[in-house]
């Protein structure tokens, strides 16, 4: 007699992995590529000049820009290095970084579609590498800095820079704040996020494999001639507003946004608005 072995349904199944960050996928950010350059790329200068000194690396350098978005620090600091390999992975970032490119005749910087997770770039082919506000967001935060590594010389150096909590960078966290107000069941992290915590950040680029890690806090403020102003620009550069509009839908988004709105105008008044960014430079030597 034939025998047939059966197996259970249950001894398949397993869990389901946890949803992905939306914010860790190139869409969010290609619909807000033309807010976010126009609103944000030449914004906080300051940031950017304090990155380039944090590198400490001289003129002849080639430096990788990571998670560049429209060229936010590239094309500051294009004067200041022989060469920078910018690279994204949201295609319309990379369009918007070409076009300032085109338009403003910068020669030295090579703009790329990229995934920061498995770069397509030779071993220890840079001299520096820098992630402006956008390492923090990687869903593998350990293997992007193991990608940084690679591509790094002997002695290159490396920055990545992260915010600080919300109620210490209130350029975020008034528009974080204003929408909790309006939805107050929106999810709220237990404490600080582990890359708004200096000492974690030193850590993780510590467990990468390089030396000398040390972070600083960068403080810089955002003038705004308006409460308008300031929420037209959250709207417009947020990627986390694609998130919330597609979750919520168009009428309840809306809804939100006037909600918000309201409540900022009785926190910072009718006139201009002054907001404070306070980062998180961490910095190290490979």
């Amino acid at each position: 007699m034939e025998r047939r072995q059966t197996i259970g349904v249950e001894s398949f199944q397993m869990e389901a992995p946890p949803p992905k960050d939306p914010l860790t996928e190139p869409e969010p950010w290609n619909v807000v590529a033309t807010g976010y350059d126009e609103e944000f790329c030449t914004a906080l200068p300051g940031l950017v000049n304090s990155a380039v000194s944090h590198l400490g690396v001289p003129p002849e350098s080639t430096v990788l820009d990571l998670a560049t978005g429209p060229g936010t620090f590239a094309v500051r600091a294009a004067p200041r290095f022989a060469k920078i390999v910018a690279v994204d992975f949201a295609k319309q970032m990379i369009e918007r970084l070409e076009a300032h490119l085109e338009r403003e005749g910068i020669r030295n910087i090579e703009a790329r579609v990229m995934d920061g997770h498995a770069l397509t770039l030779p071993d220890a082919s840079f001299d520096a590498v820098v992630s402006m506000f956008g390492w923090f967001m990687f869903s593998d935060r350990a293997r992007a800095l193991a990608e940084i590594h690679r591509v790094l010389r002997p002695d290159g150096r490396v920055l990545v820079t992260s915010w600080a909590p919300p109620d210490r960078n209130t350029v975020l966290g008034m528009g974080i704040e204003a929408l909790r107000h309006a939805l107050p069941d929106l999810p709220r992290p237990p404490g600080p996020l582990p890359t708004q915590i200096p000492e974690t950040c030193a850590a993780e680029v510590r467990a990468a494999g390089f030396r000398d890690v040390r972070t600083d806090l960068v403080r810089t403020t955002a003038e705004y001639d308006s409460v308008d102003a300031y929420w037209r620009t959250m709207q417009r550069a947020g990627a986390p507003m694609v998130v919330l509009r597609n979750k919520l839908g168009d009428d309840r988004f809306n809804e939100t946004i006037q909600k918000g709105r309201e409540y900022l105008l009785t926190k910072l008044g009718s006139g201009r608005v002054t907001l404070q960014a306070e980062a998180i430079y961490t910095s190290a030597t490979r």
